[in-house]
């Protein structure tokens, strides 16, 4: 958890302006193939029969239990889709595809060497991306995407609000990343665009209260628990890769933890994740932390048990050989100006 100088003014302008940060850490893969469509509806959350070219939306895909394998945003393109997810799953969506690929025509391809991504988030998002010429982002749905073409390269840009405030990511050849970020450096001079680092990103996240694959969304989390429903989960659909195990736990209105914001009276001493206590005993565990700007105290997000996660109820954080205390507090912490997704 960075706490800086630094880290306060690029905050400050990315939540009244707008910051660009380079995200290295997504991958992106492709599948092609005539059952493409068909293959992938049967492995993931969220529906996927019904959207069209320049459409997307964000689902997990589960084990035959109901947990999280991975969690991905799916760009639907002309014969091919996009799935844009963690690097460091990169090896497990291609292990757990293969174990689903029999007769069907499908083939997954690894495309992340091929594009690198920027982003901008704040109010001034769309001014930005407006003054690129690459159209107006405020009507557009959260992961719906264009292609572009700068420098002479073709690259897609989405409507993206991974930090709660107004965004969009681009995905252009690394031989044009270097022109069009100094381009949209120019074009948000005026603005007040600065360059914001992981740290500054994970603060916003945090504090917009949206789980990082990865670091939240984990192998030990049934998709329901991260409380995004709404936005990752279809219950229309039909059957699909543990849908039972989901479905149930709607249907029986059933849900042993969920996610919460903490916030904490002092820091932690280590990384997490940490156990969360409850009157002395084990509720929870811990995922990720912050310093917040918006509540001038270190904020978490972590799991807890469903009866205790409420406003105001008082948690323990074991961490190391130490206790530090904190309350649940409701997420969002600062109001979003966008949905986010």
């Amino acid at each position: 958890m960075q706490i800086s100088a630094m880290i306060e003014n690029q905050y400050r302008l990315a939540t009244h302006a707008a910051g660009l940060y380079a995200r290295t850490d997504r991958g992106l893969l492709e599948i092609t193939g005539s059952d493409r469509v068909a293959w992938l509806n049967n492995l993931v959350t969220n529906v996927v029969k019904t959207l069209q070219p320049g459409d997307g939306n964000y689902a997990f895909a589960p084990n035959n239990k109901g947990r999280v394998v991975f969690d991905m945003n799916i760009l639907v393109l002309p014969e091919r889709l996009w799935l844009d997810l963690d690097r460091r799953w990169l090896d497990t969506a291609r292990r757990h595809f293969a174990k689903f690929t029999i007769i069907e025509n499908v083939n997954v391809s690894d495309l992340s060497a091929g594009f690198d991504r920027l982003a901008v988030v704040g109010p001034a998002t769309a001014d930005v991306i407006g003054r690129l010429g690459f159209g107006n982002l405020v009507p557009m749905a959260q992961l719906q995407h264009v292609g572009i073409t700068w420098d002479g390269h073709e690259g897609r840009l989405f409507r993206h609000d991974f930090v709660g405030l107004e965004g969009a990511e681009i995905l252009i050849p690394p031989a044009a990343a270097g022109s069009l970020q100094s381009a949209l450096l120019d074009a948000g001079r005026p603005t007040g665009l600065t360059r914001i680092d992981s740290d500054t990103v994970e603060t916003l996240r945090i504090e917009a209260g949206i789980p990082a694959s990865f670091t939240d969304i984990d192998d030990d989390v049934v998709p329901p628990e991260t409380l995004q429903v709404e936005r990752a989960i279809s219950y229309h659909k039909g059957c699909y890769l543990g849908q039972e195990v989901i479905e149930r736990m709607r249907s029986h209105g059933v849900l042993a933890r969920r996610l919460v914001g903490v916030r904490l009276t002092s820091a932690p001493p280590t990384d997490p994740p940490m156990k969360l206590h409850v009157g002395g005993a084990e509720a929870g565990r811990l995922t990720s932390v912050c310093w917040s700007y918006a509540l001038q105290a270190p904020l978490a997000l972590g799991y807890l048990k469903s009866a205790h996660a409420r406003p105001g109820q008082p948690v323990t954080v074991v961490a190391a050989a130490s206790e530090i205390v904190g309350e649940v507090v409701t997420l969002p912490v600062r109001p979003l100006k966008t949905p986010s997704a």
